[in-house]
This record gives structure tokens, sequence and C-alpha cells, in this order.
């Protein structure tokens, strides 16, 4: 089995991290619980679009390039929801 570190692995690392950190944290309104949750999705869509991107892409540079457009993409489209939707 071949390991490839890619831009999607780092974030699923990143969103692990950050999930054990939100459950070991004090908090005293109890919701660490529900930002798990929500890290919890993302960190299985961050599994899956890694693995797709994997299945349909063969070399490791453009595994980086596509998965750091599609990172770049996700978060400027959060951004944009959370400004013109919730604001």
């Amino acid at each position: 089995m071949k390991l490839r570190l890619t831009p999607l692995n780092i974030v699923s690392s990143l969103l692990i991290v950050s999930m054990v950190y939100l459950l070991i944290s004090p908090d005293e309104n109890r919701f660490d619980r529900l930002g798990s949750i929500s890290l919890i999705v993302l960190l299985i869509l961050s599994l899956i679009t890694d693995q797709v991107f994997r299945r349909f892409i063969a070399g490791l540079k453009r595994i980086w390039v596509i998965e750091l457009l599609f990172l770049i993409f996700v978060t400027v489209l959060t951004i944009l929801i959370k400004f013109y939707v919730f604001s």
C-alpha cells in the first residue's frame, strides 16, 4: 500500500485534533458536543473527497493542485455564505 500525503489528509488530521480538543476542553454550556458533530461531518466529507480524487487523478502533483484548489473553493464559498446568508 502506497501512502501519499495530500492536502485533504492534512485537513482531516487537523479536524481530528480539533475534535479531541473540543472533547477535552471544559465547557460549562456543553456546546463542545455540538461542535464535534459538525467536525465529524467535515471529517467524513474530507475523507470521501480525498478517496474520490485519488481514484480519478493519477499524479501526485495533480492531486495536490486540484485538492488545494478544492479547499480554496470550499473556503471562499463558506465565507460568502457566512457573510451573505447569515448577516
